[in-house]
């Protein structure tokens, strides 16, 4: 059982931690920008196929300014008995198609998380309870929410659960047919590498659609509802 429960709670910090393109490049140094857009994201997030959780972003526009309000919870036990609890949410603020800022909070089975990353002009302050402040000067960068598809030009990411910066390296792996539980969607999936080891997966309207990673043996997998 011990052995077990360290597959699960290295998997689904991973998960917390953790676009369709013609022509493929990477932001770094640069901001980022996006189309702005509403709407609700929800996934079911599965372990080797069985169903452990959800992951939702509820995405509002507001004149230029878009809010995505995250929240994950994940579960895993023995019949009745949790062994393991994940719950991690987040608000994350864009104006005028550029990343401003997120606060997240996390409860990794009883380990809190508190992490703050406000854009000011050319930097990017990020606050932690839990380890050092800093600064970053790549405006570039983008948070590990994967909604927003520009994600994949990224060579560096910013964990949303503890606040550390991830350099990536992304492979796009071609069209591919997904299951979602509205039925089939063609998507594209990339491959991320380097701190954060997942495949992405976009369809044709740049909407994130699916994600999953292999480790030690187990499979998690997210299917769009």
């Amino acid at each position: 059982m011990h052995q077990t429960r360290r597959h699960v709670i290295m998997g689904a910090a991973s998960l917390a931690l953790m676009a369709p393109f013609s022509s493929f490049s990477r932001a770094s140094l640069s901001e980022v920008k996006f189309s702005p857009r509403d709407g609700e994201l929800d996934f079911d997030v599965f372990r080797n196929g069985s169903a452990i959780g959800h992951h939702k972003i509820d995405l509002q526009q507001d004149g230029t300014r878009t809010t995505a309000k995250i929240d994950i919870l994940l579960e895993v036990g023995l019949g009745p008995v949790v062994l393991y609890r994940y719950r991690h949410q987040n608000i994350e603020i864009w104006e005028d198609g550029s990343f401003k800022s997120f606060a997240s909070k996390t409860d990794d089975d009883g380990t809190p998380y508190v992490v703050q990353a406000v854009r000011d002009q050319s930097v990017i302050r990020v606050t932690r309870d839990h380890d050092e402040d800093y600064e970053i000067d790549d405006l570039g960068i983008l948070p590990t929410t994967y909604w927003n598809e520009q994600t994949v030009h990224c060579s560096r990411l910013l964990d949303t659960q503890k606040g550390r910066v991830m350099a990536v390296t992304v492979q796009p792996k071609g069209w591919q047919t997904i299951t979602t539980a509205a039925g089939p969607v063609e998507a594209q999936g990339f491959s991320v590498n380097g701190d954060i080891e997942l495949n992405l997966w976009y369809d044709r309207k740049s909407q994130w659609t699916k994600l999953s990673f292999p480790f030690k043996g187990d499979e998690f997998d997210y299917q769009l509802v």
